[in-house]
C-alpha cells in the first residue's frame, strides 16, 4: 500500500478541545485555503484582462457558516445605505437594475441588437448592435488550476490550524 496518513494525534487533539475552538481552528483553515484561491482567481484575472483593484474586489472568497468549506465566487458587495459604496464593479442596465460586470467577462455575451418598436407609438426604426464581449473564462480557468492542489493543501492547513489553536489554548 502507498503511504498511510495516520491522524491518531490529531483526533486526540481534537477531541481534547472546546467546540468553539474546534469550529475556530477549521473555519481559519478554510479562510487560509480559499484566500489562496481567491489569489489564483486574480492572476487569472489580471492575465486574461486588464483590470483594475475595482474588478479584482468583485472576486470574493466566502467560509460557510453553518457547514464545512468554502466558495469563491465572482459578485460585488451591495452598497452600504449610509455612505453608498460597494458596488463599483456593477453596471446599471436598461432595467435600472445591477449588474456585476465579472459576470459578463467570465461568460462573455451574444451579438444582439435592440428594439425595433417603441412602447409608446408603435412606429418601426432600425435597431443598433450594442456589441459583444468575448468569453475570458478566468474562473473556469481557476477550478481548473487549482482542483487536485486544495485537497492536499487543505489537509496541510487544518493539521497546522488544529495544533495551533490547541496550543494556543493549553492542549496537550
Amino acid at each position: 500500500m502507498a503511504n498511510q496518513y495516520n491522524d491518531t494525534q490529531l483526533q486526540e487533539l481534537f477531541t481534547e478541545m472546546d467546540v468553539k475552538h474546534r469550529k475556530r481552528a477549521l473555519k481559519g483553515a478554510f479562510r487560509r485555503e480559499a484566500n489562496q484561491v481567491r489569489r489564483t482567481a486574480i492572476n487569472n484575472l489580471r492575465s486574461s484582462l486588464h483590470s483594475n483593484r475595482d474588478l479584482e474586489k468583485g472576486i470574493r472568497a466566502i467560509v460557510f457558516k453553518k457547514a464545512a468549506g468554502f466558495r469563491v465566487t465572482i459578485g460585488t458587495k451591495k452598497a452600504n445605505r449610509k455612505t453608498g459604496k460597494g458596488e463599483k464593479g456593477m453596471h446599471i442596465n436598461r432595467q435600472g437594475l445591477k449588474k456585476p460586470v465579472l459576470i459578463w467577462a467570465e461568460g462573455g455575451t451574444e451579438q444582439r441588437k435592440t428594439k425595433t418598436k417603441t412602447r409608446v407609438f408603435v412606429r418601426e426604426r432600425r435597431g443598433h448592435n450594442t456589441g459583444r464581449m468575448k468569453r475570458y473564462g478566468f474562473m473556469r480557468k481557476t477550478q481548473t488550476d487549482v482542483r487536485d492542489k486544495v485537497t492536499a493543501d487543505l489537509r496541510n492547513e487544518i493539521v497546522e490550524s488544529v495544533t495551533k489553536t490547541a496550543n494556543k489554548y493549553g492542549c496537550k
